[in-house]
């Protein structure tokens, strides 16, 4: 008995290392649209009257579907009051439907009760949509957020 366990237990261990190893060479296949949103993005934020909060660098990095993650870069800062939400920058975590070329990021992933939201519609070259100030009380201040290709 203690011998038929003992081959038991070897025989789970080699499957489970020949499985991870066979896991280990696969590639991951993403569609060319995924492919084409990721990368580098110069953003601008407005408020709902069209003056400038911010502007920077947008850059999801990677896609594990529907999940997206990557970091964005706040080089200038026009409205003091959003110092304390974006700084100089951070990592996003979001999603991406790909279906409906729409995209949702929270700037402020680790906050759970002041952040930034993004909605946009994602083309070829560009990234056009809103963001929203969320906080306890609901969504307090709304705007623009654009972002365009860079040409890396």
């Amino acid at each position: 008995m203690k011998t038929v366990k003992l081959l038991f237990i070897l025989v789970l261990i080699s499957a489970s290392f020949y499985g991870c190893m066979r896991c280990y060479n696969n590639v991951i296949f993403t569609s060319k649209f995924v492919e084409s949103f990721l990368g580098s993005y110069d953003f601008t934020m407005t408020d709902s009257l069209g003056n400038k909060i911010a502007e920077g660098q947008f850059r999801p990095k990677i896609f594990e579907d529907p999940d997206i993650t990557g970091f964005f870069k706040v080089f200038t800062l026009y409205d003091d009051k959003f110092k304390s939400l974006l700084g100089t920058g951070g990592n996003f975590f979001g999603s991406l439907d790909e279906k409906n070329k729409k995209g949702f990021v929270n700037l402020n992933p680790k906050i759970a009760d002041n952040n930034i939201f993004l909605r946009f519609s994602v083309s070829d070259t560009a990234l056009n949509g809103t963001w929203e100030r969320s906080t306890m009380r609901g969504v307090i201040e709304k705007g623009i957020f654009t972002a365009v290709k860079s040409k890396e």
